[in-house]
């Protein structure tokens, strides 16, 4: 077999996401097959060894020969030429030569478009919903942003059919809003795979769980579509019912400041911790035995596959991608309407009956075993090579 050169393009490598624990995990797994080449670039401006509290896998990222940082410049206008400079990227590829070029998020879409090359399969990762390809009828309302969306639609749709792009799918939900906004000659190259974790190395701090206190847990940046602030008012539903609870948040963002005020208007601060973004995810599962999670709109939730395979069941408000995960009453809890009273009952039902508990455990764990990143870069191969 020849060799395979694939290179996975993605906005930046600096946030700690989803989407780039993601993006790392295929990186280093392709890294281990025979007869495969790959190759990570970045399009983030700054430098991202310079920010403070890196994941592991920037760590790990900062010595790779194999990963890239390449500047670019993309202006559309509606009444000007477009400003389009992607020529760093386009050194990359002229030396690498790749057989197929794997995008994640919106701005790798339009870098990775911005010159199509007969021969090369493209690939784009349908992280979540994006707002970009949203249909314009005009029934829609107008605005700078709409305006702009309209355009860059328009410009990545042709991009798409010059090159018969293939889209990646990461829950049913994502794949039929894919299906109702792209043009009927590319609905047939959508392909549902669901996300991965690195499950071995997740699963190695799955152990007996003390239930005398409830230790919770939750992962994500702070912003509105997380709701984090939900989760301090279920806080303060459990501590009116004299619940021994804590819980922990990991990462950053711009809404941490409310959560935080929220948290001390409550009288709460004792309770909660805003632990910040942190490379040791594993020991904060470790230290848990229960996973929430609030978003509202969620397009998978990785998350809740790693704290499963840590052994925690979870119990989260319905973000719609994430229905292909939590099986209620089986792994979790699956809440549809966000009500804290109910959700507290969840957690005081879950962490008063010890054997649920363990059975719980035990499923989610199981569950969680079948979205180990080897099997999925396996089908991932299959993909690449049958397209």
């Amino acid at each position: 077999m020849s060799e395979l050169r694939i290179l996975l393009a993605t906005r930046t490598m600096a946030h700690g996401g989803g989407a780039e624990r993601l993006v790392f995990d295929i990186f280093q797994e392709l890294k281990q097959r025979a007869n495969v080449k790959v190759k990570l670039v970045s399009f983030q401006h700054s430098s991202i060894f310079n920010l403070p509290n890196i994941d592991h896998f920037e760590k790990a990222l900062a010595a790779d020969k194999d990963f890239k940082i390449c500047n670019y410049k993309i202006n559309f206008s509606l009444v000007r030429k477009n400003e389009i400079d992607v020529t760093e990227y386009q050194q990359l590829v002229e030396e690498f030569k790749p057989h197929v070029i794997h995008s994640h998020m919106f701005i790798a879409e339009l870098v990775t478009r911005a010159n199509v090359h007969a021969g090369i399969k493209f690939f784009t990762h349908c992280h979540d919903n994006m707002v970009q390809l949203e249909k314009f009828s005009s029934q829609t309302p107008l605005s700078r942003n709409k305006l702009t969306n309209y355009y860059e639609r328009n410009w990545i749709l042709k991009k798409y059919a010059a090159c018969n792009n293939q889209f990646i799918a990461i829950s049913n939900d994502t794949k039929e809003y894919f299906e109702n906004v792209l043009p009927k000659k590319l609905k047939k190259n959508i392909h549902l795979l669901y996300n991965a974790i690195d499950f071995k190395r997740l699963n190695a701090v799955n152990h007996e769980r003390k239930l005398d206190t409830i230790k919770i847990v939750n992962t994500g940046n702070f912003l509105l579509k997380k709701n984090q602030i939900f989760l301090v008012e279920v806080m303060r539903c459990l501590k009116n019912r004299n619940a021994n609870v804590s819980l922990t948040f990991l990462g950053g963002g711009d809404e941490m400041g409310n959560v935080k005020n929220k948290t001390a208007e409550y009288g709460l601060t004792d309770f909660l911790t805003f632990a910040g973004n942190v490379n040791n995810v594993e020991e904060h599962l470790k230290n848990a035995n229960l996973y929430v999670h609030s978003a509202k709109y969620e397009p998978f939730g990785l998350v809740l596959l790693e704290a499963m395979a840590a052994g925690l069941p979870v119990i989260a408000l319905d973000g719609k991608g994430n229905r292909d995960i939590v099986k209620n009453n089986v792994n979790g809890f699956f809440i549809k309407e966000q009500n804290a009273e109910l959700f507290a009952d969840k957690i005081m039902t879950l962490m008063g009956n010890e054997n649920k508990y363990r059975e719980m455990s035990k499923n989610a764990v199981e569950f969680s075993s079948g979205f180990d990143i080897v099997n999925y870069t396996n089908k991932l191969l299959k993909i690449y090579e049958s397209n």
